[in-house]
């Protein structure tokens, strides 16, 4: 979005919704409803679809889900419409995280792959990483340990490609754990060993004592995996010391639910404990009930495995408590999945109807009426489009004008319908031509056109342009009133050259007027060549 495009009120309200993202969210849903207020005044749509988004991002960061969802869903639609296809991908990918975070895996994997899509189909690769890293951590949840190895990966060479961007460390520890715990769960000791050697050497030396924590947990896993229970019993010792509830719950979960499922299986009860304990008080802070209700089922067994009978009852009642709730939240995804369902295929076909009325007026604004060639107005942007292609690669351009011999007495002879099936004659003939993917050939007005010779050597320009007036000849066009002869014929003039910086579009074609000029003095139905290079001096 083109912040600079707006007003100073406009850019203030964005610049208060950056500087406040992920640390007032007061200040920026206050930012939001004014930019939204005044976006729906003037109807602008990206001022519209990113105030919804802002907002559904602040309340995504506050665990709000009902405000996340109603908001982000908001934005979609502004946004597609004015194809800001990064702030889609984003929202979608965001909707797959808190899908996937209240239970519904079905959900987050559609969300994925749409944004996944949107990623490919508009050449996203920054957006598209974290969205495979994502990916690998929902077929980590729901035990397809391969294809959950298959798309980290791609998110984990993408970092190894890019190491300048942000929290590159915390980014790469992400990716090497999502693998490694999948490793472990196939047990692939080869792999995740060398997981963890990249775990010491690559991020341990530069993460904060926090963010070592879900590093120290896959330790003890691994260790308590080829059966070093002296170094498992270290990572334990070192996971008790720096736990505490100032961790990022959604980053460190799926790590230490895993860590506290291995406790529980060595039989580890006051480390299990005192880990749970943390892992609990931040999941309740959150009021994210699949969260706590899959923390539940590890005290569940807890107490069936020590004998706590009353215990167990009492969890288990709170399991079926946070079971009824997950149904009615899931109740809301469903209804929100539908309502973006349904907008999202109306807005398709809107933007299906735009699309077409807009390629139509567009290829109507560059086409010629009378011959169904390029027009003038195309030709400009071809062609200096195309003069920039071969100054920058080093390669030949022609540019060729010629024209019909006697034109005007042709017309004043035939009429003006014969005229004019005279130049569509001559059209179809240049549009055959055309049809190589080196040569472009428009209508430059009257009886005019150009072609445009892109890559050719000189001897292959030459020879087109005789294959061209050998076919207009043998058209057999009756022209009783050339001078030349009794049948339509063209005259040519073609510059030809490797351009250099200092050349442009323009001088090529006025030296190719001058060569149509001179042959037309010389005699018709004839071509004149200059080299560029030549006519310079």
């Amino acid at each position: 979005m083109n912040v600079l495009g707006y007003n100073r009120e406009i850019q203030l309200l964005i610049g208060d919704i950056q500087l406040n993202r992920g640390k007032n969210p007061g200040a920026v849903i206050k930012a939001c409803d004014k930019l939204l207020e005044i976006g729906k005044n003037i109807k602008d749509d990206a001022l519209i679809g990113y105030a919804y988004f802002s907002m559904g991002e602040t309340y995504y960061l506050l665990n709000d889900a009902s405000n996340f969802y109603s908001h982000m869903l908001s934005c979609m639609g502004p946004m597609e419409h004015v194809k800001e296809w990064g702030y889609v991908a984003m929202a979608n990918n965001m909707l797959g995280i808190v899908s996937l975070n209240r239970g519904n895996a079905p959900f987050a994997l559609d969300y994925y792959i749409k944004a996944i899509s949107i990623c490919e189909d508009y050449s996203l690769p920054d957006i598209e990483w974290m969205i495979h890293m994502n990916l690998g951590s929902l077929y980590l949840n729901i035990e397809e340990y391969q294809k959950s190895i298959s798309h980290t990966e791609i998110a984990h060479r993408y970092l190894l490609e890019h190491t300048d961007i942000d929290n590159y460390i915390e980014n790469m520890t992400a990716t090497l754990l999502g693998m490694g715990r999948a490793y472990l769960k196939l047990d692939m000791q080869d792999n995740y060993l060398e997981v963890e050697k990249r775990l010491r050497l690559d991020c341990i030396p530069f993460l904060q004592e926090m963010d070592k924590i879900v590093i120290y947990c896959f330790f003890a896993r691994v260790h308590r995996a080829i059966g070093e229970n002296e170094a498992r019993d270290y990572w334990i010792d070192m996971v008790n010391k720096n736990a505490s509830t100032s961790m990022p719950i959604l980053d460190v979960f799926d790590d230490f639910y895993d860590y506290l499922h291995m406790l529980l299986s060595i039989e580890k009860y006051d480390d299990f404990f005192a880990a749970y304990t943390i892992l609990d008080d931040l999941t309740k802070h959150t009021s994210i009930k699949n969260l706590e209700r899959k923390l539940l089922t590890l005290k569940i067994r807890y107490y069936r495995k020590v004998k706590q009978i009353e215990e167990y009852k009492i969890s288990s009642v709170l399991y079926f408590e946070l079971s009824e709730f997950m149904e009615r939240e899931n109740r809301l995804m469903v209804s929100n999945m539908v309502v973006m369902r349904n907008s999202y295929m109306e807005l398709t076909q809107i933007n299906r109807k735009v699309e077409e009325k807009n390629t139509f007026l567009q290829k109507r604004s560059e086409t010629d009426p009378l011959t169904g060639m390029y027009n003038r107005l195309k030709l400009n942007e071809y062609s200096e489009d195309v003069f920039k292609k071969t100054l920058a690669t080093k390669t030949s351009i022609a540019v060729e004008i010629l024209d019909i011999d006697f034109f005007k007495q042709f017309n004043d002879n035939y009429g003006h319908q014969s005229g004019d099936d005279c130049i569509k004659c001559i059209a179809n003939v240049l549009l055959k031509l055309s049809a190589d993917d080196n040569i472009f050939a428009a209508r430059y007005g009257g009886d005019e056109f150009v072609i445009i010779y892109e890559g050719l050597t000189y001897e292959m320009v030459e020879a087109k342009a005789n294959e061209l007036r050998d076919l207009v000849y043998e058209a057999k066009i009756e022209h009783l009133f050339s001078l030349t002869d009794n049948r339509v014929t063209i005259s040519q003039g073609i510059c030809y050259g490797m351009p250099t910086s200092g050349d442009t579009m323009f001088s090529y074609l006025q030296q190719a007027d001058k060569m149509l000029y001179e042959v037309k003095q010389e005699s018709r139905n004839a071509i004149k060549i200059c080299n560029a290079d030549e006519a310079k001096k």
